[in-house]
């Protein structure tokens, strides 16, 4: 606001310095605060198309192409669950006792997974435990995604270290068969993994979010 445009002449000190205040007040709006949407989730439907959509707009609700896994793994032993293109593969000694494990993906073609295990108190490994997302088939580089760690304490999608392949899942497979196969792994899969220390809520999505 100019005071000459408006063809003001000499001013009463009160009103220049209500419009002082003014001008300033005007700047020092506040903004409003920025909304977390969460990173681009990959999803790939039968064909192996890709598409991404944000975190915070995907319908994981009740919807018929939920999958659930589930198995009993010894943790002195270790073992390994699939559920749709994730994959567990749980070293030997990640924790005492035996677990029940439990893989949920609200969709199938949404590559979001929870991952539970029981008693909640196994819920903390020795050894981590290698979560990979097969890219096999589906329209996208491994280079290109990373893999999210969901943390409800403060309510936010946290980038996890992501290796762009699936060499630590092959390893610790291989490891667990006494180098003998790499279980539901091949030579030709292609994807990501990273190294968990508890079970949550998880993500594979767009790299560099």
């Amino acid at each position: 606001m100019s005071h000459s445009r408006c063809g003001w002449g000499v001013v009463p000190r009160f009103f220049a310095a209500a419009a002082t205040a003014l001008i300033l007040g005007c700047g020092a709006a506040p903004t409003a605060p920025l909304v977390d949407a969460g990173p681009p989730v990959l999803v790939v439907d039968g064909n192996g198309a890709v598409t991404y959509r944000q975190a915070d707009v995907l319908d994981l609700g009740d919807h018929p192409r939920a999958l659930t896994a589930s198995g009993t793994v010894e943790g002195r032993a270790g073992g390994w669950l699939q559920c749709g293109r994730f994959l567990l593969a749980i070293p030997a000694g990640a924790f005492e006792g035996t677990g029940t494990i439990t893989m949920t993906m609200p969709d199938s073609t949404s590559m979001v997974v929870d991952l539970g295990i029981a008693p909640d108190s196994l819920n903390r490994f020795a050894a981590p435990v290698v979560l990979s997302l097969k890219t096999t088939d589906a329209q996208v580089l491994p280079d290109s995604l990373a893999i999210y760690w969901y943390d409800p304490g403060v309510s936010k999608w946290v980038d996890m270290p992501t290796e762009k392949s699936l060499t630590p899942a092959t390893d610790c497979l291989t490891s667990l068969s006494g180098g003998t196969g790499s279980g539901p792994l091949s030579s030709s899969d292609s994807g990501v993994s990273a190294s968990l220390t508890h079970f949550s809520k998880y993500s594979a999505g767009k790299a560099g979010w």
